[in-house]
């Protein structure tokens, strides 16, 4: 029999066969990609199965080390995508730890990410420790003075606990204006930081500055956040320290990973 009989009648390997799988196009910024990445990992480990990922945009396979239970797919398959009702019914019975621990071994950052976000911090001058820090975001209608008194106030209400004559705040806010409207409401004995001091001048250095908040609001050990925000979320799920000493979300909102 020749040869050439031989290879034709050999059976071809079947390529695997993909049940479902997450599309980070479904997610309406960067930081709830992450977090649903999360809720599809969970998914897929309760299944037994290889988180299949279709990450269009690059973004997964440029920021995050690649866990090895986790496939990146080069072409979008053509079987049913996952959804949060797949697993939010999973996800909704886990104890915030168990979600942590999963997400810290999920969500790690890429070296060079890492050190670029560094470089970064250092540009900036930033190399302190903070008490406390906070997230202010722009209010299309203007500066929300109420809003301000009542970070001022639970400020005050920490700096009294913690018997600090001075404190060092960091906020997070995509515009300066934001923050020098929030220091008329500021003790004199407090040290204001800010990235946004200094705006990115594109797309690509705002990402890289929003990573640099991150760094630095999952390290500060004192925390004032509000779990409507999925960049406050994802601050609460990925924060460093084993306990926060003082920690207020202001709407009285449990946290939730979607």
């Amino acid at each position: 029999m020749s040869s050439w009989i031989v290879a034709k009648n050999r059976p071809t390997k079947k390529k695997p066969s993909v049940t479902k799988y997450h599309d980070t196009s479904s997610a309406t910024d960067v930081f709830s990609m992450y977090m649903e990445l999360v809720g599809s990992y969970i998914y897929s480990q309760k299944m037994g199965e290889t988180c299949n990922v279709f990450d269009a945009g690059g973004l997964v396979k440029s920021t995050l080390k690649i866990n090895p239970q986790v496939k990146l797919l080069k072409e979008k398959p053509e079987t049913d995508v996952l959804t949060t009702s797949d697993y939010k019914g999973f996800v909704s019975k886990m104890s915030f730890k168990d979600i942590q621990k999963l997400a810290s071994s999920l969500i790690v950052y890429d070296a060079s990410l890492n050190q670029t976000v560094i470089r970064t911090l250092e540009k900036a001058g930033i190399r302190a420790a903070f008490d406390i820090g906070i997230h202010l975001i722009k209010n299309p209608a203007g500066p929300d003075l109420g809003l301000f008194k009542r970070y001022a106030a639970l400020i005050k209400a920490y700096q009294l606990k913690a018997k600090k004559d001075t404190l060092a705040i960091y906020v997070m806010s995509d515009s300066y204006s934001e923050v020098s409207h929030f220091q008329t409401y500021c003790d004199p004995s407090w040290k204001i930081t800010s990235l946004s001091k200094n705006p990115a001048k594109d797309s690509d250095g705002a990402f890289i500055q929003r990573m640099a908040d991150m760094q630095i609001m999952t390290a500060v050990p004192n925390l004032i956040l509000d779990f409507e925000r999925s960049e406050d979320r994802f601050i609460y799920l990925m924060q460093r320290n084993a306990k926060l000493s003082y920690f207020v979300e202001i709407n009285d909102e449990p946290w939730n990973l979607l």
